[in-house]
């Protein structure tokens, strides 16, 4: 190799080296400026407090499905739904009768936006642009939020808590 193409070579692996260690630090940046809460979480509860006996109601069956996605780029989606998942007697999702249709409503819930960590006050401040539920469409809705590991609490935890599960590659 040439003087020159040794030269042209270091500068390519500096200049490589400046990248990676740039988007890394914007990484950890992006991470500590979110609370570690950037992500996809899997629901493992959807639950609040009965006001008379107390204990907890799972709202979504004992076991919901559905994923909630915290992105870097503070755009979020979340959309679970209740296990056993209603079904429709004539196998067409365009022919379900009122009350079929009514279950698959409430047994299944969804919004998208945008968020933003409010870490003070240790809440998700999530800004609904669309939702299954028409009066959420254009909301601000706040949650407090605990992290644990790779498991993220939303909800008060005195009368509503939401339980996510960071999905793993």
């Amino acid at each position: 190799m040439s003087a020159g193409g040794a030269v042209l070579h270091v500068r390519r692996v500096v200049m490589t080296l400046g990248v990676a260690t740039a988007a890394a630090c914007g990484t950890a940046r992006g991470a500590a400026t979110h609370g570690g809460v950037v992500g996809s979480y899997r629901v493992v509860a959807v639950q609040n407090r009965d006001s008379v006996t107390g204990q907890w109601r799972d709202l979504f069956g004992a076991a919901p499905a559905g994923y909630a996605t915290y992105a870097a780029d503070g755009t979020h989606t979340l959309q679970f739904t209740r296990t056993p998942a209603p079904t429709f007697g004539a196998r067409d999702d365009r022919a379900g009768t009122d009350a079929e249709l009514r279950a698959a409503f409430l047994g299944f819930f969804a919004w998208h936006g945008r968020w933003r960590l409010d870490a003070a006050r240790q809440v998700i401040i999530h800004e609904i642009e669309g939702s299954l539920w028409p009066s959420w469409r254009n909301t601000v809705q706040e949650r407090p939020y605990r992290m644990r590991g790779d498991t993220l609490v939303l909800g008060d935890t005195l009368r509503a808590r939401r339980v996510f599960v960071r999905v793993r590659p």
